[in-house]
This record gives structure tokens, C-alpha cells and sequence, in this order.
């Protein structure tokens, strides 16, 4: 855990100011301040405690921004120690991916994969893409469909089969999919 301690003048008396971070690592700092969503001062002779309640990031947006889970888009200075998915997308976008992200997230874990990057292009596309560089192409507008049978083939025998050969599946067809194969 990690101490935040601040001095804080009040009455010509000095009172200590501390709050108990849960994450190790909090993301408020000078150079971030913009995370903090709210603080609290709690009042407890002699001592006084602020709660500092941080905006929790979702994913990475673009080059300098984090979207939280509460939908704002903050600007943040480094990635560093953050492990967070990448999103390459317009603002208007961000409805849809806090609507998708879990489920995006989720059918990518129960296949041992581990989502990296979302693509997000103009005309609809889609594209998902996995640590190793497996991607997965899908629109927007047919997104349920799409993920029911991204789940379906990342379950399948024939998936865990040619997975090492495995570059990408299109699932924007009407015949439920087109797999590439690395050379």
C-alpha cells in the first residue's frame, strides 16, 4: 500500500492528511493530476483523512489518452506499468466500446488469448487483434452476430488445431467467416 501524505495548515495547527491508495501504483500524481473523480475530507480529531476516489482506466485511447470506465477521456503522460489495450478510434466511438470492451475481452480470455489492440475505421471495420498478432475483422453494425460466432470458432477443436499457422478471421461475410493462414 501506498501513503499519500500531506501537511495542511488550518487554525495555525498542523494536521496530518493521508489516505490509503488500494492500487500500489496510483495513477494521481503531479504529472496526472486531471485522475482524481472525487476526494472527501473526513474529519476525526486530531487527525483529518481525505479519501481520494481515482478514475479506474479501461483502456489506452490514442497516443496521450486513457478512457475510463466511467466514459471520460483523460490525458495521460506515460504508459508506463499500465497494462492496458490499445484503442485506435474516433470520439464517437466511445459509447460502443464501453458497451463491447468485457465481452471483447472475455471471449478473447476463455481462448487463452490476450487482446492487445482495437481498430476502429471509418466505413464500419473493425478489427481485433491479440498479443501474438492475430487479428479478428468484424463491423460494427452486425457486432452480435459477429461476436456469437468469433466465440463459437475460438471454442471449436479446429480452432486449437491450426492456432500456431492461425493470422486472421473475417467475420464480416454471410457465411460466417474467412481464416488466413501465415505463410
Amino acid at each position: 500500500m501506498k501513503f499519500l501524505t500531506f501537511i495542511v495548515m488550518i487554525f495555525s495547527s498542523t494536521f496530518l492528511l493521508s489516505e490509503v491508495f488500494k492500487d500500489p501504483k496510483p495513477l494521481f500524481s503531479k504529472d496526472n493530476p486531471n485522475f482524481v473523480e472525487s476526494s472527501k475530507e473526513v474529519n476525526s480529531w486530531p487527525m483529518k483523512k481525505l479519501h481520494v476516489k481515482e478514475y479506474q482506466p479501461l483502456v489506452f485511447w490514442g497516443k496521450d489518452q486513457i478512457l475510463t470506465q466511467s466514459g471520460r477521456l483523460l490525458k495521460f503522460q506515460t504508459k508506463e506499468g499500465l497494462k492496458l489495450v490499445n484503442i485506435e478510434a474516433n470520439r464517437n466511438n466511445i459509447d460502443f466500446i464501453l458497451r463491447y470492451f468485457f465481452d471483447f475481452d472475455q471471449i478473447m480470455k476463455g481462448s487463452d488469448l490476450v487482446l492487445k489492440r482495437i481498430l476502429i475505421e471509418e466505413f464500419d471495420l473493425m478489427t481485433l487483434e491479440d498479443n501474438s498478432g492475430i487479428r479478428f475483422h468484424m463491423n460494427k453494425s452486425k457486432i452480435e452476430n459477429q461476436l456469437e460466432n468469433l466465440k463459437t470458432f475460438l471454442q471449436s477443436t479446429y480452432f486449437n488445431n491450426i492456432k500456431d499457422t492461425f493470422s486472421y478471421l473475417d467475420l464480416r461475410y454471410q457465411n460466417k467467416g474467412a481464416i488466413g493462414f501465415r505463410d
